[in-house]
């Protein structure tokens, strides 16, 4: 997240989770306020639909089909896809590379650290 605000690259925190947890698990980090948060209570289907997506690129004044979407379920990469954003594998959700990959993963890294390490793949570096 710092590497991408450094580089004035706009990124969203989207999640079907609730609010309250969501804020309890993002406390000890320091994110801006300017940073949009979407959360299951913010819209009214969960993933596999690509509603908190959308919202998130809404939110950003990004097409959705202009965003990454970096997610550890196959959940998340099928709802990236469905609504044409690249979507990102982690399998530090307990999805194997294999399962996300069939979901549709554009790519797949072990961690947040391990993407950040080959960011170029993702084309963020000309950003």
């Amino acid at each position: 997240m710092q590497y991408l605000t450094r580089r004035g690259i706009k990124w969203a925190i989207a999640t079907t989770g609730g609010k309250k947890q969501t804020q309890r698990l993002l406390k000890n980090l320091t994110i801006s306020r300017k940073v949009p948060l979407v959360t299951g209570d913010d819209v009214a289907n969960a993933k596999p639909s690509p509603d908190v997506f959308v919202l998130a690129a809404a939110r950003l004044r990004v097409p959705v089909e202009d965003c990454i979407v970096t997610g550890d379920s196959i959940w998340d990469v099928l709802a990236a896809g469905r609504k044409r954003a690249l979507p990102v594998g982690l399998l530090c959700g307990g999805y194997s590379q294999e399962e996300l990959e069939r979901a549709g993963a554009f790519r797949v890294y072990a961690d947040p650290a391990d993407m950040l390490m080959h960011i170029e793949d993702l084309g963020a570096l000309s950003w």
